[in-house]
C-alpha cells in the first residue's frame, strides 16, 4: 500500500490542476473566512484580556473627614471588611498618601500649603463575582452614612460604559466566528462534491476494478489538506503582517497581541484538518450510496 503513495501523491496535484475552476473559488473563499476566522478569535481574545483587566475599574477610595487614630481606623476597616461585596480592602494614612502623590506629580504643586493637605483613605476591591455598577452604588451608600468618611470615590462613569459595551465584545467576535465556520463547511462540502462529480466516472471505473477505499480516497483527502493549508496559511501571513502595521501605528496594542501567533497556528491546523475529513467524509458517501 506504502509503495503506492508516491504515485497517489501525484495524482492529487494533477487533480488540483485540472480542476482549477473548482479549486480557485473554493481557496479563494477558504483564504478569506481563515483570515476572518483569526480575526475573530484574536478578537475574543483582546476581549478576555480586557475584561480581566476591567476588575481594576471596580473600587472605591474613600476619605476620612479627619485623621483617624490608629484604633478607630482598625474599627472603620473592620466594619467595611464585613461587607458581603468587599474582596480586599487597604488603610492608608495620609503620610503614605502624601509620598504617593509626590510620586506621581510635582513637588512643586504643593509648594503654597503647609503641613500635609491629604487625607487618610481606604481603599476598597470588590468581590470578582459581585463586580456592577449596583454593587458600587450600594457601597459607597453605605460608607457616605459612616460619620467619619467624607468623600467616595469611584471610577463610575468608565464603569457604565464598560458595562454597557462589553458583551459586544464576545457576542460580535464569536458570532462572526461561527458564521466563518459554517460557511467554511459548506464551502468545502461543496467544493469537494463538485470535484467527484466531476471524476465521478473515474471514480467508478477505479471502483469496480477492484480498487481499495484508500487508493481511490487519498488523492481527495490530500488535495483537501492542501488546500486547507494553502488557504488558512496565506490569511495567517496576510493577518502577522496587517498586525504588526498596526502595532507600529498603535504601540500600546502589544500588550494584547501575545497569543494571535497561536490563534494563527490554531485556525491553520483546524481549517487543513478540516478540509481532510470533510473530503474524506464525501468521498466515502459516495462510495457508498453515489452522488
Amino acid at each position: 500500500m506504502f509503495n503506492r503513495l508516491p504515485y497517489l501523491t501525484s495524482e492529487a496535484f494533477r487533480g488540483l490542476s485540472r480542476h482549477r475552476l473548482v479549486i480557485i473559488p473554493s481557496l479563494a473563499t477558504t483564504f478569506l473566512c481563515s483570515f476572518l476566522l483569526i480575526a475573530s478569535m484574536n478578537a475574543l481574545s483582546f476581549a478576555v484580556q480586557l475584561s480581566a483587566q476591567s476588575a481594576s475599574l471596580y473600587r472605591i477610595e474613600a476619605f476620612f473627614l479627619n485623621t483617624p487614630k490608629q484604633e478607630e481606623a482598625d474599627s472603620i476597616q473592620k466594619v467595611v471588611a464585613a461587607y458581603e461585596s468587599v474582596s480586599s480592602l487597604i488603610y492608608i494614612p495620609n503620610e503614605q498618601a502624601l509620598d504617593e502623590f509626590k510620586k506621581s506629580f510635582p513637588e512643586d504643586m504643593l509648594y503654597l500649603v503647609e503641613g500635609n493637605p491629604l487625607p487618610a483613605s481606604l481603599r476598597i476591591q470588590i468581590r470578582a463575582n459581585e463586580q456592577t455598577f449596583q454593587t458600587i452604588e450600594k457601597i459607597s451608600k453605605r460608607l457616605l452614612a459612616m460619620p467619619e468618611i467624607s468623600v467616595v470615590q469611584s471610577p463610575t462613569e468608565w464603569i457604565k460604559r464598560w458595562e454597557s459595551f462589553k458583551w459586544h465584545f464576545f457576542a460580535i467576535p464569536a458570532g462572526i466566528a461561527a458564521l466563518m465556520l459554517t460557511i467554511l463547511w459548506l464551502i468545502m462540502w461543496n467544493a469537494m462534491r463538485l470535484t467527484l462529480i466531476s471524476r465521478k466516472e473515474l471514480v467508478n471505473n477505479i471502483k469496480y476494478s477492484g480498487g481499495t477505499e484508500f487508493f481511490i480516497q487519498f488523492p481527495f483527502v490530500l488535495e483537501g489538506l492542501l488546500q486547507g493549508l494553502v488557504g488558512a496559511g496565506l490569511a495567517a501571513i496576510l493577518f502577522e503582517f496587517a498586525e504588526k502595521t498596526i502595532i507600529d501605528y498603535f504601540p500600546i496594542l502589544s500588550q494584547f497581541t501575545q497569543k494571535n501567533l497561536n490563534a494563527s497556528l490554531f485556525v491553520l491546523l483546524f481549517v487543513a484538518a478540516s478540509e481532510a475529513v470533510v473530503s474524506y467524509l464525501t468521498v466515502r458517501k459516495f462510495l457508498v450510496r453515489g452522488i
